[in-house]
């Protein structure tokens, strides 16, 4: 029974400490915890409740017991007195899960979604018959001009255009396809323009009812095409609805309830255990669990409090408790493939590119062509059949479609591999990159450095100056300090006992040592500020930034006493990361704070040219923008917090392990922290760039041409047509051999 189910039973709610029933109106003490009113018997029990007790624990949810023959109640048993306060706090119950009404199983072909299967299969068989009407019209032309013969055709191109007219006004239609009036303009011009021909008995009338047959045929053709080459994506984003729209468990007054993932809102609760999927990008509150990071992921990762979850993930061992981020469209693997307002291959400059052709630049290139027939002295049939011939050969599915089948390809191949771009700019301006900044520590390095050399000078001992080290760092929360305590814990030195300590950012630590000298460790640059002489060491230094080490200087009393030197390893992939930019025309940059030498050996390592040493985090940003100056169109890939200097000034902003998390201003947000994905994602965005360029140039250039030839007499209307036929069927299997 719920706890609403216990107050309107017996008037009284269980004491929050120690269970014992308590009036609401008359409790000793109430106080608010995490927006729910707590109730208590007594100040000790008020003394005593901790509130982390409810949050922090993952609720169990029992499975409901079968049901059981009703029992009649004679009468309500009367509370008992509240027991005295306990030495221990009786456990709260765990909450419990409310189990839904079952649902009836839809009978097959009466359930909602049999509409969604029956007419893309009745629309495909008008397209069919459409294509058969016109290719039987085209074929009898072999029966010659008899009046017999061009009835029959006439009445078989009629029943193509029928065909192709009801599919267009009564199929479902993919808002990524052109407009009716687009594709039906030419067909039927030529249709009405061959039937004038036949009953004027123009002479031209065989010749025109050929041209509207083949014009019908082509546009039948074409659209059944686009759609299959389109049904790997609409099959891919179905599922994925499907996958992301699954049914979550709620956590309400410490009850388990069943919602739809569309119900859900952020700030709300959600508990996952074993098997089930996470429907929204939420952020772990308790619990650890061993998850597929996202949707098609292939690899398990561990998921602990702190962590996020991007909608799709699964759990496939333990339990999670979480708190939703983004729910419905707003989702990190909603935003551009099932938000009809945000899909990428709808809203993309390059995947609307086709359509501005089809719909916006062909009616102007088709009246420059009648007014060029025009000027030649074309009749009115032969001036009506160059006219839709043109349009017809400009305005063709494959034409519309084609940018926006790569765009919707690249989407789900970024998905795959856990890389979410915040909306259709964010992918069009990944795609005009120039230069991508990696922010070294943490990205293409491990960003775990461990202690390699130590080096004293003067009467000082290796382990007297790692000690000074450890005590200047103990405070310190980043990967440095942690490895240097690590490394002095492993040799058994205790730290020292330095005061005040003061943090230069990117540059090290001033403090005051135990025997009460002043003490500075850090950067070369952080000695010549304190006015410390470097000279005797810049050689020993020299070299051990050439292996790739970074170097913490240590001087004590204004002296230099000793050297410390760290080697970070390559992160896994960085080579890789590298060169899908390479591959692409992008140009590499590494942004550093270590020292110049150490970051050029690193860029050798890793076929880098261009270094930018020196720069601590804070001034990333201005480095970025120096780079923007000078032309580039710059990318960063870094993590944040700690990059968001440099990734707020790029024009491109990749953020690694970033994906479902409260932020939305990065460009590109990644689910996995594989630097390999960052550089993915600008090559992903390049490559489709210039496909589409390509396959657009192979579908647009033969109609185009074939249309000037025949605007001016070189050729007859069939041409047009013919050759965009050929030029988009070029580019489709241009499209299909890159897949």
């Amino acid at each position: 029974m719920s706890a609403a189910s216990v107050v309107r039973a017996t008037g009284t709610v269980p004491c929050a400490s120690c269970g014992a029933p308590v009036d609401p109106l008359r409790a000793e003490r109430v106080a608010l915890f995490g927006e729910r009113f707590r109730y208590f018997c007594s100040a000790a029990c008020r003394d005593r409740y901790d509130p982390h007790v409810m949050r922090t624990p993952i609720p169990h949810v029992r499975t409901p017991p079968e049901p059981r023959p009703p029992i009649e109640i004679v009468a309500p048993a009367l509370p008992e007195p509240a027991p005295p306060p306990r030495k221990e706090r009786e456990p709260v119950p765990e909450p419990r899960q409310t189990p839904p009404a079952p649902e009836p199983a839809p009978e097959p072909g009466s359930s909602a979604e049999a509409p969604a299967v029956e007419t893309p299969q009745i629309g495909s068989l008008l397209l069919v018959l459409s294509v058969l009407g016109g290719a039987f019209a085209i074929a009898l032309a072999l029966a010659g001009p008899s009046r017999a013969a061009l009835t029959a055709r006439l009445l078989l191109a009629v029943v193509a255009a029928g065909s192709l007219l009801a599919e267009s006004c009564l199929g479902e239609r993919d808002p990524t396809e052109q407009s009716r009036l687009s594709l039906l303009a030419a067909p039927l011009a030529a249709l009405l323009a061959s039937a004038a021909g036949f009953v004027t008995e123009h002479r031209s009338a065989s010749y025109a009812m050929t041209l509207a047959a083949l014009l019908i045929t082509i546009a039948s053709g074409s659209v059944l095409l686009v759609r299959r080459a389109r049904r790997a994506s609409d099959l891919e984003r179905a599922a994925m609805q499907r996958e992301l729209d699954v049914p979550s468990r709620r956590v309400i007054d410490d009850e388990l309830v069943q919602v739809a993932a569309s119900d859900l809102r952020p700030g709300e609760e959600l508990v996952i255990d074993a098997g089930e999927t996470c429907p929204v990008d939420a952020t772990v509150t308790a619990g650890t669990a061993l998850v597929l990071p996202w949707f098609g992921a292939s690899s398990r990762v561990e998921r602990r409090e702190g962590e996020l979850l991007v909608a799709g993930a699964q759990v496939v061992e333990g339990s999670l408790r979480v708190v939703v981020n983004w729910a419905g469209h707003d989702r990190a693997w909603a935003r551009l493939s099932t938000d009809p307002r945000r899909r990428a291959d709808l809203h993309t400059p390059l995947a609307r590119s086709g359509r501005l052709v089809v719909e916006r630049i062909a009616p102007f290139l088709t009246g420059a062509a009648l007014l060029a027939g025009l000027a030649t002295g074309l009749d009115w049939l032969e001036l009506a059949l160059l006219g839709a011939a043109v349009h017809a050969a400009l305005s063709g599915p494959l034409i519309s479609g084609l940018s926006g089948l790569l765009v919707a390809r690249a989407v789900f191949d970024g998905l795959r591999r856990g890389i979410a771009f915040r909306d259709a700019q964010a992918f069009e301006r990944a795609g005009k990159i120039s230069t991508l900044a990696f922010c070294a520590r943490g990205t293409l390095l491990l960003g775990e450095p461990e202690v390699a050399s130590i080096e004293a000078f003067g009467e000082h001992r290796a382990d007297e100056v790692l000690a000074l080290i450890a005590g200047a760092e103990g405070g310190g929360q980043n990967a440095v300090s942690t490895s240097i305590l690590r490394a002095a814990r492993a040799r058994g030195i205790r730290p020292d006992g330095v005061r005040s300590p003061i943090a230069e950012p990117g540059l090290g630590t001033t403090a005051v040592a135990s025997s009460g000298q002043q003490l500075i460790v850090g950067s070369r640059a952080l000695m010549l500020k304190e006015h410390v002489s470097v000279a005797a060491a810049e050689r020993r230094v020299g070299e051990l930034e050439a292996m790739g080490r970074m170097v913490l200087w240590v001087a004590l009393g204004g002296r230099l006493i000793g050297l410390l030197g760290l080697q970070d390893g390559l992160r896994p992939g960085a080579r890789a990361a590298v060169q899908h930019v390479l591959d692409v025309g992008v140009e590499p940059v590494l942004l550093s704070g270590d020292a110049r030498e150490t970051c050029e050996a690193l860029g050798r390592a890793l076929d880098v040219e261009h270094v930018r040493p020196e720069i601590p985090p804070n001034e990333r940003g201005d480095e970025i923008r120096r780079l923007t100056d000078g032309g580039a169109v710059t990318a960063v890939a870094g993590h944040s917090p700690g990059d968001d200097v440099a990734l707020a000034a790029a024009n491109v902003s990749i953020a690694l392990a970033s994906a479902g998390s409260t932020s939305s201003e990065w460009s590109v947000q990644l689910a996995s922290d594989d630097v390999r994905d960052a550089a993915y994602a600008i090559r992903l965005a390049h490559d489709t760039r210039r496909e589409a360029r390509l396959s657009s140039l192979l579908a647009i250039a033969p109609p185009a041409l074939a249309g000037v030839m025949a605007a001016v007499g070189l050729a007859g209307p069939l041409l047009p047509p013919l050759a965009a036929m050929l030029g988009g069927f070029g580019a489709l299997l241009r499209i299909r051999s890159q897949a």
